[in-house]
């Protein structure tokens, strides 16, 4: 919504409706038609953007302004669906990410589709521990949207272009600043109850806030705040789009296909080996189930099927398990969190403040049960099924066992794997803001601690207990039965512990320095440093298998999970000075210059590994700590402009270089296993010892670059540009566009190429496979290495729009809000000279999507104590992710029977609009009550075959839809 013009500014201060683009700051403390209004004194105030507190007006720079009424208009229950549903954000780690997708309960903000740690985010404008983000969405480090309580927040400011040269290094995006409440001396309650139309995925949230104290008259101001949240989960087969997992036909141009990505690992299990005639003869692949052959089904178990030998590439039968169909959609997840905030003036020009905010978030998503192969042989790896199963059948064809016998494993009747995802997180700020010598400062001192734990919460075996269970014949993984001996080998412990810890301090002030035709010329100088320290403990059972030499040596590990993991301990300093100087050239053009110069140490890694194991011990030697990689620093800068030609026209422009150190855990730690493969594959070297019959998951390899000079990592370097206008033609209407380009060069790819890319062309990535490799089960496999390294350039570019309009109506008062973003560019490659890839339209070889349109348009009726909000979302259309023939797309025969496998070109995703309906009734200033609709129409997700791009849910894509469909939403708010 739109605030009327106030005397003196052309252009004042605008908060939004859910995502209107408001320009707020950089500029002139005197606008153009300041001398028509009486002189009077006005505040400055300091704004995301800019180190220089200024009169709040339109800016040099886009901010979008969420207000308090903007969040209760939105219907967001959490900060990460207020944030994720804004049409300039896309790219981000969604809560869907965290079912089996690499998400571990971290959600996440990035804006104009750059990747996550390319945006800051703060809190009161401090930074706050971030998590690792492993391979999701691009690697690198990033603020945890989920440990940050809506209850606590008065506003968020989100700055939509580069800001590098003011915050540091991870601001070339942007920058997000949740502003928490402050200054109050009212209490307020607020409940709030969501129930679906359709079963699951229920929600409640509660917030109360009271504050003591008015600073002005009492001299000092004290805040509490407490909030809960609770998030029931939406399991797969609550949705009749996701209950038909990974198995189901769908007709795209007349055809008639079925998609299977049943897996080959599953309960009763599949065996496969290769033999060849006793006469002699070629080996060849077969692949066996011996309760099917008994009888003549695959069992109880939850959606298996036959799958045809033909297709799966060997001769005999396999059962195969519908995984997808058994996780969640939505995790449960819990939220607590509490906000103390003081402020106390020493005199009329200082005042002390400090802040203390607490969280504790838990996430505890369930996908599909553990998927284990295991090898086979006569003497030492399960020689009970060997003799029992694979003797027999080779005894009866007159056939001799040539090797590569595995069993295709999955704990189905121990149930679906569990992780208690906590994150817990602290940040103490404190300061004195002041006034001396002519020169405002402002000094601060912030500690910030994020500690993760993975707690196994069902699920999850014991090797050592399910080895012992099948060599006493108590348990037949082959058969399915005496399942109930597994019940101890059921895992319960923590599997990893990591704690994040960022300190910093900082001192800045501003002094005015002279007169121009415009203003004021002010200038604002400022210096931070930091450190930051990340750490990792994986329990005692991944490092039994991992080789690390301070752990005895042991076959044991967690089935189902991450095995092979080493602890990490890595810690970094960085020290930055800045200043911004503002020329208010005329009364109509206003220019600001901004530079910072920042140095990043060495990474400081406790833990260093060899490459090899020792020859006589086996295990990997760790070597003594050590400071790796680079030494980065260099100057960034930027300058904006803000010019007013006529009245009611704005101009707006920038320009901006930064820069980006790689992230501590691309640098530090050891190359270690990291799972499969997140698709199946055919053998990328057919004809090696790591091949397996048909298509099949690989193992996956991580780790970091830790080595100096031209050979180790280098910075991202980045450009930024941007232009601006808005026109208020007539009162009451507002248009405003703002296109932005943004080049980054040497992009740090922590996640290595791709699996989808190397596997496509093993032949130009043969470096990056290890042929053959020993999968920490013990089975021969193939792996492919993931190691960051710097690609080439990637380019972001497009247009942000924000129009608005209001008006008197017979009806009351009408506002229009219609806010969105087109994207123009959006390409990388893999190195200078190689060809570029792209996520604009279509599935992506990074498994990503970028919409090329994402748009929010909202209509506001107020009349008399009755506000009534219709709003609808909108995401454009994209080409689907292809498939080669021998992977997850078959014909289906006229009698709907599984077809010959073929190649596929893709679906087109059509795009995806909802409606939300909100009506809000203000009794009094004390109580008001909000009753809303989401997805207003029940509108399904459009079908899409994406396998491996977010969590593990198939036949829609749970990172840009919304599974839940029609929800009722209840809120009281009373404030006393």
């Amino acid at each position: 919504m739109r605030k009327q013009k106030q005397a003196g500014q052309s252009f004042a201060r605008k908060p939004s409706v859910i995502a209107t683009s408001i320009a707020i700051s950089l500029m002139a403390i005197q606008s153009s038609y300041a001398q028509q209004a009486p002189v009077q004194k006005v505040e400055r105030i300091e704004i995301t953007g800019s180190s220089i507190k200024q009169i709040a007006q339109e800016g040099a720079l886009p901010i979008t302004t969420l207000t308090k009424a903007d969040i209760e208009k939105s219907g967001a229950t959490s900060v990460t669906d207020l944030i994720q549903m804004l049409p300039s954000m896309q790219n981000f780690v969604p809560a869907a990410s965290s079912v089996n997708g690499g998400g571990a309960g971290v959600t996440t903000a990035a804006l104009h589709s750059l990747p996550s740690k390319y945006t800051l985010v703060l809190l009161d404008g401090q930074r706050v521990a971030p998590l690792a983000l492993g391979a999701v969405q691009g690697g690198g480090f990033g603020v945890n949207l989920s440990s940050i309580p809506i209850g606590a927040v008065e506003r968020v400011e989100i700055l939509t272009d580069g800001a590098s040269a003011l915050y540091g290094s991870d601001a070339i995006a942007g920058v997000v600043n949740f502003i928490l409440k402050k200054n109050k001396t009212d209490g307020e309650i607020s409940l709030t109850y969501n129930k679906p139309q359709h079963p699951g995925a229920e929600s409640y949230n509660v917030a109360m806030s009271k504050g003591f104290g008015e600073l002005s008259k009492d001299g000092f101001n004290v805040l509490f705040g407490f909030s809960y949240d609770k998030q029931e989960r939406l399991r797969a087969s609550q949705r009749k789009f996701s209950a038909v997992g990974a198995f189901f036909p769908f007709s795209f141009n007349g055809t008639n296909y079925i998609f299977n990505q049943a897996t080959a690992n599953t309960e009763p299990a599949n065996i496969t080996f290769n033999a060849r005639p006793n006469a002699g003869g070629t080996a060849t692949a077969y692949s066996i189930n011996p309760y099917y052959r008994r009888n003549g089904n695959c069992g109880t178990s939850f959606a298996n099927i036959i799958a045809d030998p033909v297709a799966l590439g060997a001769i005999g039968e396999s059962c195969r398990f519908n995984y997808a169909a058994t996780v969640e959609n939505i995790p449960a997840s819990e939220r607590s969190s509490g906000l103390m905030k003081g402020a106390l003036k020493i005199n009329d020009d200082t005042t002390a403040w400090a802040t203390l905010a607490l969280s504790s978030f838990t996430i505890t998503p369930q996908f599909a049960p553990a998927a284990q192969p295991f090898p086979l042989d006569a003497a030492t790896r399960f020689p009970t099924l060997y003799n029992q199963y694979i003797v027999p059948y080779l005894t009866a064809n007159n056939l001799t066992f040539t090797g590569a016998a595995r069993l295709g494993y999955r704990a189905v009747q121990s149930g679906g794997r569990t992780d208690e995802f906590k994150t817990d997180t602290t940040m103490f700020s404190t300061g004195i803001d002041g006034s001396a010598m002519g020169w405002d400062y402002k000094a601060s001192a912030t500690f910030s601690r994020a500690k993760f734990t993975d707690t196994a919460a069902g699920g999850y075996l014991d090797f050592d207990k399910l080895n012992a269970a099948i060599a006493n014949g108590t348990y037949d993984p082959v058969l399915g039965t005496g399942v109930e001996a597994l019940s101890s080998a059921v895992l319960g412990s923590q599997l990893t512990k990591s704690i994040s810890d960022l300190n910093s301090l900082h001192f800045g002030a501003q002094h005015d320095v002279f007169q121009m035709a415009g203003g004021t010329s002010v200038v604002a100088l400022g210096v931070d440093y930091s450190t930051f320290h990340y750490k990792v403990d994986p329990s005692d059972l991944f490092l039994s298998s991992s080789g690390f030499s301070t752990q005895p040596a042991s076959a044991n590990f967690p089935v189902g999970g991450a095995s092979g993991l080493v602890p990490f301990d890595a810690k970094r300093t960085n020290w930055g000075v800045y200043g911004e100087w503002l020329f208010p050239v005329t009364k109509q053009l206003d220019v600001t210059a901004s530079a910072r110069y920042d140095n990043y140490s060495k990474t400081h890694s406790k833990f260093q590994f060899g490459t090899d194991p020792d020859p006589v011990t086996g295990l990997i030697n760790k070597a003594p700590d050590a400071d790796v990689g680079n030494t980065f620093n260099s100057a960034t800068g930027k300058v904006s402009m803000r010019f007013v030609p006529v009245e009611n026209v704005l101009l707006r422009g920038s320009f901006g270089t930064g820069f980006k150190a790689p992230n501590i855990s691309d640098i530090a730690g050891a190359l270690a296993f990291n799972g499969s493969t997140a698709g199946s594959y055919s053998c990328p070297f057919p004809g090696s010892n790591g091949c397996a019959p048909g298509s099949a998951q690989y193992d996956l390899v991580a780790g970091p670059n830790g080595l100096s000079g031209d050979a180790g990592l280098k910075a991202e370097k980045s450009t930024q540009y941007s232009l601006g206008l808005r026109v208020d033609p007539v009162p009451g209407l507002s248009l405003g566009l703002d296109w932005w380009d943004v080049k980054i060069k040497n992009q740090v790819l922590s996640q290595g190429i791709a699996e989808q890319v190397g596997f496509a062309s093993p032949q130009q990535y043969a470096s990056l496979f290890i042929n053959p490799y020993q999968d920490p089960a013990g089975f021969t496999t193939i792996a492919f290495q993931q190691v960051p390294f710097n690609g080439g350039e990637a380019i972001y570019q497009g247009i942000d729009w924000d129009f608005s309009y209001k008006s008197k109506i017979p009806l009351g008062a009408m506002a229009l809000n219609w806010t969105g973003t087109y994207m123009m560019k959006q390409k990388y490659n893999f190195g200078p000279g190689l060809p570029f890839n792209t996520n604009l339209g279509v599935f992506g070889p990074d498994q990503q999507v970028v919409f090329r349109t994402v748009m929010n348009l909202s209509a506001t009726l107020q009349t008399g104590a009755f506000t009534n909000t219709l709003t609808a979302h909108y995401k454009s259309g994209y080409q689907d992710t292809t498939f080669p023939a021998n992977t997850s797309v078959f014909l289906a025969k006229p009698d709907g029977s599984l077809g010959a496998s073929v190649a596929f070109s893709g679906l087109r995703v059509p795009s995806y609009t909802t409606f939300d309906w909100q009506t809000k009734f203000a009794w009094n200033k004390s109580f008001s009550a909000i009753f809303g609709i989401k997805n207003l129409l029940d509108r399904d997700p459009p079908l899409t075959l994406q396998n491996g791009g977010g969590g593990n849910q198939i036949g829609y894509d749970g990172r840009y839809t919304d599974p839940i469909g029609r929800q009722f939403y209840l809120t009281g708010q009373y404030r006393f």
